[in-house]
């Protein structure tokens, strides 16, 4: 079984920023500066997080959600991550988002998240991860009308829109893989295909 170094290695990268608060304003995801040309908040917003409370939680989901699935495909881990990644800065940086700054990993840790429970029901089927799915979903659909988080309380305001965009991201991810099976092996059902090979 592989080590997760990748998994690893962010968490200790996002600890390293936690502790050095003199440079936080230059992690954050702030979008004047980010249209002026300091892309690389672009990243750095979403391995730093507005308090370590916030940085326990995002960060307790990334070892357990980013060790299963790298375990399984470093490629597949890093697909998800920049998947997600990109897809809470398109929101960011689009009409849709009212906010002027962000930080935190929630927003794709809900890619991995999506990835991490359809790959553990193709290798289980089982029943719990339908159950744990309708939970997610129904927590989101709170946060979205209310507007709170139902589990964190963190010094800044939630965006579950962020969380939104992560989950699709997760959806859009295993629509075009499951196409990219079929069409390559067409004599193999994509369901016969372990998820983790399909980027190997």
């Amino acid at each position: 079984m592989m080590f997760p170094v990748l998994t690893i290695g962010t968490v200790l990268l996002s600890a390293i920023m936690m502790t050095v608060p003199q440079f936080h304003t230059l992690f954050y995801f702030e979008l004047s500066p980010v249209l002026s040309g300091e892309w690389w908040r672009l990243l750095s917003g979403h391995l730093i997080h507005a308090d370590w409370e916030h940085w326990i939680w995002n960060i307790t989901a990334l070892a357990f959600l980013g060790s299963y699935l790298e375990r399984r495909s470093k490629h597949l881990w890093f697909l998800a991550m920049f998947i997600g990644i990109a897809s809470v800065n398109m929101l960011l940086l689009s009409d849709w988002s009212q906010l002027t700054r962000y930080c935190g990993l929630s927003g794709a840790l809900n890619t991995l998240l999506v990835i991490a429970l359809f790959h553990y029901w193709r290798e289980t089927r089982s029943g719990w991860v339908i159950v744990a799915a309708f939970i997610c979903l129904g927590k989101l659909t709170l946060e979205l009308f209310t507007g709170a988080s139902l589990i964190t309380d963190i010094s800044w305001p939630p965006f579950p829109l962020a969380h939104l965009a992560g989950i699709l991201a997760g959806v859009i991810l295993i629509i075009v893989c499951e196409y990219t099976v079929s069409w390559v092996s067409p004599r193999m059902p994509s369901s016969d295909v372990p998820m983790s090979a399909w980027l190997r």
